[in-house]
């Protein structure tokens, strides 16, 4: 699905903001691992800053006095992680990664394209929540076969 445009925002707490979306489904996202992780965004970590958070042009983003701005292909993907409806971006890597698989690796024991593992890794699509259990259920899988070999 494609992610819809923002309806409202609300900063609700310390980097928390509702929204609601033109589809009318409402989301509380805790943004703050986002602004620790990107100097971009840096001046959203001031209370007073981030309380003025407010609709983009056409709903297609979130933007603040001071320039700052976060698209809704980012919003909805971390709503939709944080809701557990998809699995997030870092713990798909850290599967791969834990496990030694290159993206060729990790698409043969998923059943998928090496190019949907890249999709992922870049956050250009959600990651499945099916994707993710099939991640801990490889790796489990994988654990017993080397326990028993």
């Amino acid at each position: 699905m494609k992610e819809p445009n923002v309806h409202s925002v609300a900063a609700v707490a310390a980097r928390t903001v509702e929204i609601a979306w033109s589809g009318g489904k409402v989301d509380r996202i805790d943004l703050s691992r986002l602004i620790a992780d990107l100097a971009g965004l840096a001046g959203l970590a001031d209370a007073d800053t981030f309380a003025a958070a407010a609709v983009g042009e056409d709903g297609w983003s979130l933007i603040w006095p001071n320039g700052e701005e976060i698209g809704t292909d980012t919003l909805w993907r971390m709503a939709r992680e944080q809701a557990g409806e998809a699995t997030p971006i870092d713990e798909f890597s850290a599967w791969r990664v834990r496990n030694r698989l290159s993206q060729a690796d990790a698409a043969l024991a998923l059943g998928i394209t090496r190019r949907m593992v890249a999709y992922y890794e870049a956050g250009r699509y959600l990651i499945p929540r099916m994707v993710g259990l099939a991640c801990r259920g490889w790796e489990t899988e994988h654990r017993e076969y080397r326990r028993h070999a």
